[in-house]
């Protein structure tokens, strides 16, 4: 695919920004409505998108070395150099934080979002091979389509049952990784949410063509926005995969693709918004980075706020700024150091293909 979509870097924008206040206090303290509304789609919003820019017909070795150095490498590099600072600075047991970095959950990893990383490389890595092989059996949508709705609903199911699965049969496991909140830490990279992540990076895929034309419709955003609100009053389902939270199948799963409806909407509307669209499409083309380091620049700060003021509230507000703003100073400051860059960014390049399961294009 070799057109870049200015809504889609916009849609990101407006991804990343709903994941920082979504790990701020504000939201954090009380999981409350705002915290249920937000993590209701935004998630799901950013599988989604992966898929709507997924270079299907690149070579696999190309696709997997460059998965490998976008998502992979500032995984294994950030939390190995905080490792070794725990374990130097603070007595953490290495053996206990190597181990809870290579299952690579949530529960495990003392950076929480960075689970994240390691779950997308299987999911997209899996949603490549499934189109693939589709492709091979039959070229067009339906197959794909089918694979999505299959995934869903079997990942829906093993979210449930792992919900419902008794702590303290992982005992020995959570001691033997660190997971300090004794639960079931999921398998790991989170293969257990991968059926719910790669339905949604095939759904961005399926959708890639009516996505790269989308245009705003007034009276259909309306309705959107209605049956959102509507579906968040009366049954106010939401999603934590992290915690292996999926609400009731057919709410959560509308209240996920009306929310990334809205968002596209927004976005593609705010193409046009001068300023504040370039902003939010840089933060957009920054996420990735914006998400390894966010949650610990906003809580660092926010810890620090209190020692000179006694407001939460503004205290979470600056930590909120701080958690968006900081991450783009470090990352012009890695860009400028060749080393850095090395380890940070990827170095590879996916090359430009056309996006398509039809054969004949």
């Amino acid at each position: 695919m070799s057109e870049r979509n200015a809504s889609i870097d916009i849609a990101k924008g407006i991804g990343i920004v709903l994941v920082v206040f979504g790990h701020n206090w504000i939201i954090a303290h009380d999981h409350g409505e705002l915290f249920r509304i937000i993590f209701s789609f935004h998630m799901p919003l950013f599988f989604f998108l992966s898929g709507a820019v997924l270079h299907h017909d690149t070579a696999f070795k190309d696709f997997l070395a460059f998965k490998v150095d976008a998502l992979l490498k500032p995984f294994f590099v950030v939390l190995s150099v905080w490792g070794l600072a725990r374990i130097v600075l603070s007595g953490t047991d290495a053996r206990t934080y190597l181990l809870g970095m290579l299952y690579g959950t949530g529960n495990t990893i003392e950076w929480v979002p960075l689970w994240y990383l390691p779950h997308l490389f299987l999911a997209i890595l899996l949603a490549w091979i499934i189109l693939r092989l589709t492709n091979h059996l039959r070229p067009g949508l339906l197959l794909p389509v089918f694979c999505a709705g299959i995934l869903l609903a079997l990942g829906i199911i093993t979210a449930h049952f792992c919900a419902g699965l008794d702590a303290q049969q992982f005992d020995r496991l959570n001691l033997l990784l660190g997971n300090r909140l004794h639960n079931f830490p999921g398998l790991p990279w989170s293969l257990d949410l991968i059926g719910i992540s790669t339905a949604f990076i095939l759904l961005g895929y399926i959708m890639h063509e009516y996505v790269m034309r989308f245009s705003f419709q007034p009276w259909i955003f309306a309705s959107t926005l209605i049956l959102f609100a509507a579906l968040h009053f009366f049954f106010d389902e939401t999603i934590d995969l992290n915690m292996r939270l999926y609400g009731n199948w057919w709410i959560s799963t509308a209240q996920a693709l009306l929310g990334i409806y809205l968002v596209l909407s927004i976005s593609t509307c705010l193409q046009y918004a001068g300023s504040l669209g370039t902003a939010l499409a840089y933060l957009g083309t920054s996420s990735l980075f914006i998400m390894i380091f966010h949650s610990w620049i906003e809580w660092k700060i926010f810890g620090m706020l209190a020692r000179w003021s006694t407001s939460e509230y503004l205290n979470a507000s600056l930590a909120f700024v701080a958690g968006l703003l900081l991450p783009l100073l470090l990352l012009s400051l890695v860009k400028k150091n060749k080393f850095l860059h090395g380890l940070l960014l990827p170095k590879t390049h996916i090359p430009k293909v056309r996006n398509t399961l039809d054969p004949n294009k």
